[in-house]
């Protein structure tokens, strides 16, 4: 039959130990094999007597709090390389069409139409982020942006 100490007890015996008693003597005395009376001392010098745990079993909400962590950092890496993933994917989509798209201009008013089109829905990409992707200038999106505007004040003049 296993005996269980309680914390107080084990903290009292190592108490005695640090204060300059043998741990034969006092494993005789107190019934406890030396080995375990050289345990209790380690953890209380790793950590102080907090480091001698209650008797029992970690309660299973403890446990799984501190199982759970690690598994859901994980998820958020896993969803984060894959995100990495897509923006690199979506990059090398973008520069085939670029190099495809012979007029140039319509490539660029392609791009900054879409750009415009998140920014209205609020994706919650940034224009920054967008034409960083895209391999387009921010600057050159508010240009746009600008001529547009322009153009529907002034539709006589088709872009001069």
């Amino acid at each position: 039959m296993v005996r269980v100490y309680s914390r107080e007890f084990r903290a009292q015996v190592v108490r005695r130990i640090l204060d300059g008693e043998t741990v034969k003597a006092l494993s005789q005395e107190v019934g406890v094999h030396r080995k375990l009376l050289y345990q209790w001392l380690r953890k209380v010098n790793e950590g102080g007597e907090e480091n001698l745990r209650d008797r029992g079993r970690p309660r299973k909400q403890q446990g799984a709090r501190a199982a759970g962590e690690p598994e859901q950092n994980g998820a958020l890496e896993r969803t984060i390389s894959q995100q990495g993933m897509v923006i690199d994917f979506l990059r090398g989509v973008v520069a085939q069409l670029r190099q495809r798209t012979h007029p140039k201009d319509a490539w660029r008013e392609c791009a900054y139409g879409v750009v415009e089109e998140r920014v209205r829905m609020r994706t919650g990409l940034s224009v920054e982020m967008m034409c960083e992707l895209t391999g387009l200038s921010r600057c050159g999106y508010y240009r746009y942006l600008r001529t547009r505007s322009q153009q529907r004040q002034n539709p006589s003049h088709d872009g001069e």
